[in-house]
């Protein structure tokens, strides 16, 4: 038994030669040479000092979606973050980063608060969800969020939401770094039944259009209206009212739903899906990433950016 191991189980519990592909969406990914379940944010900030102090290599690890693991071994520490806490005050929910965000939004709608509608069938937790501003039907994290708790460098510090630089699938914990521990989000009061009514709605579109095959969710990021390069009137109208071009769109004009190398795949039910459909590495995956892209940019003359992790 490493001293390493015996120092992490301070903080948590510990495994070793973890295999990462048990713990994301894709199921891809090597082992990791410490893989640590952390259950208290108390906890949490004493491992990130004590590996940041000691130069000791670490990686967070939420609700494991919008991520692609390599399928080499991490030579480090992955942190799963399990803290699950979270308060509703009036209009105000409170959760730590660990609390899936289909947990906020059912807890949204007993309450009869709204705003959060858009947030049901998305995977992934409140921490993930902030950091990298999830969205869905127009609307995002950064139109609700309050405030946030972060452990930066070493200090646990507190950012308003325009101290975190939102933009579009990301933030500035995205780009610079600082770990999320907390979340608080505002909502409206509303009417119970027109809530559930908008959060069935949604569920209804999104109903038959994802596919059962692991994957990471949405690949890419879907087009700013702004840097369409053709002509708007081949657009449907909603792309212009939403001011986006789904990616899954493009990706499907190009016909390539269904295209595969190895064991990845461009998703037959969604376009903007790619699916590990038969024991995928990460390599088939990025094969088909680059082959996609190519098409698309070929096409229409635009580049596809990923909106899924990649390590």
């Amino acid at each position: 038994m490493s001293e390493l191991y015996k120092q992490l189980k301070d903080y948590g519990h510990v495994k070793i030669n973890e295999p990462l592909a048990k713990h994301t969406t894709f199921k891809i990914g090597g082992r990791a040479s410490f893989f640590i379940e952390v259950k208290e944010n108390d906890s949490l900030v004493k491992l990130l000092n004590f590996l940041s102090e000691n130069g000791i290599e670490y990686y967070i690890l939420g609700g494991g979606s919008n991520i692609l693991f390599s399928d080499d071994d991490f030579e480090g520490v992955v942190i799963k973050i399990s803290n699950f806490k979270f308060q509703i005050s009036n209009c105000l929910i409170e959760a730590d980063a660990g609390v899936v965000l289909g947990k906020i939004v059912n807890e949204a709608i007993k309450n009869e608060l709204a705003g959060l509608e858009w947030g049901a069938g998305i995977p992934g937790t409140v921490g993930g969800a902030v950091r990298g501003n999830a969205g869905a039907m127009g609307k995002d994290i950064s139109l609700i969020l309050e405030k946030v708790e972060v452990w930066e460098n070493g200090e646990v510090v507190e950012y308003g939401k325009d101290d975190c630089k939102f933009e579009y699938r990301g933030s500035k914990f995205k780009k610079d770094g600082g770990i999320i521990l907390r979340a608080w989000f505002k909502l409206e009061k509303g009417d119970k039944a027109e809530i559930l009514k908008t959060v069935q709605g949604y569920l209804k579109q999104r109903s038959g259009r994802y596919p059962a095959f692991p994957s990471a969710g949405s690949f890419f990021q879907n087009l700013d209206l702004k840097n369409w390069p053709g002509d708007k009137k081949d657009l449907l109208p909603i792309f212009i009212e939403r001011k986006k071009i789904p990616a899954g769109w493009l990706i499907e004009q190009c016909g390539l739903k269904g295209f595969s190398i190895g064991g990845a795949k461009v998703s037959e039910e969604h376009g903007n899906f790619i699916i590990n459909f038969d024991h995928a590495s990460q390599s088939d995956i990025l094969q088909v990433v680059e082959a996609v892209k190519e098409k698309v940019y070929n096409k229409y003359g635009v580049a596809l950016v990923p909106e899924v992790e990649i390590i």
